[in-house]
């Protein structure tokens, strides 16, 4: 299936595209709110601008997919794969990303505020300046990823993987670390006021500058 002809059965109402194969398709700007895309090739798709508010995207294969400045608001995005994807500036407020694979994805400035990426793989993801305020990242794989600046506020993190992480100047204000691998980590200037750090793992974690109450 193509692009042209997804849009126009979409446009007649039709919804569900379960396993359906857009590899490389530019939907650039497309709106296909609730839309059924779970366990579909997306890989190298365009997905710029477009509106997939409330989407099915279980298990979809978006690796190197574009989704700058995508609306991802509700979408169901568990145990997808984003490998390598790009979702700079995209909206995922409450999006459910359990189990999915975002290694190595570029998330610079993303709102995943009330999300949940409980058992994420989120390994070497560059998250600059990302929202994940009251985010669910239970168990999830942080390991090498970019928090710069990122707000993880009453974010949970329990169990979480954040071994050689960087954390300068996040603000994990009320966050739940409890259980958390923060082995090497950088915390320089993280804001850590009120959160939970019960048996969390701090060996080698560089730690200078942190406020915390």
């Amino acid at each position: 299936m193509n692009a042209d002809e997804l849009l126009k059965r979409y446009a007649a109402g039709e919804r569900n595209f379960h396993e359906t194969n857009l590899k490389e398709a530019s939907l650039r700007e497309a709106f296909l709110i609730h839309i059924n895309l779970a366990c579909a090739n997306l890989k190298e798709i365009n997905f710029a601008l477009a509106n997939l508010r409330g989407a099915n995207l279980i298990a979809a294969k978006l690796k190197n997919a574009c989704l700058v400045m995508t609306k991802l608001n509700g979408a169901n995005l568990s145990r997808a794969d984003l490998t390598f994807a790009r979702l700079t500036g995209a909206d995922m407020i409450e999006a459910n990303l359990k189990k999915a694979n975002l290694s190595d994805t570029k998330m610079i400035g993303v709102n995943l505020s009330g999300a949940s990426l409980y058992a994420a793989n989120l390994m070497e993801a560059n998250l600059l300046d990302a929202c994940l305020d009251n985010t669910n990242l239970e168990k999830a794989n942080l390991s090498e990823a970019k928090l710069r600046g990122a707000s993880l506020k009453t974010a949970n993190l329990r169990n979480a993987f954040l071994c050689e992480t960087n954390l300068e100047g996040a603000d994990l204000s009320g966050a739940d670390l409890s259980g958390a691998n923060l082995s090497g980590a950088f915390l320089c200037g993280a804001n850590l006021e009120g959160a939970k750090l019960d048996e969390a793992i701090l060996s080698g974690a560089i730690h200078f500058c942190v406020r915390q109450v």
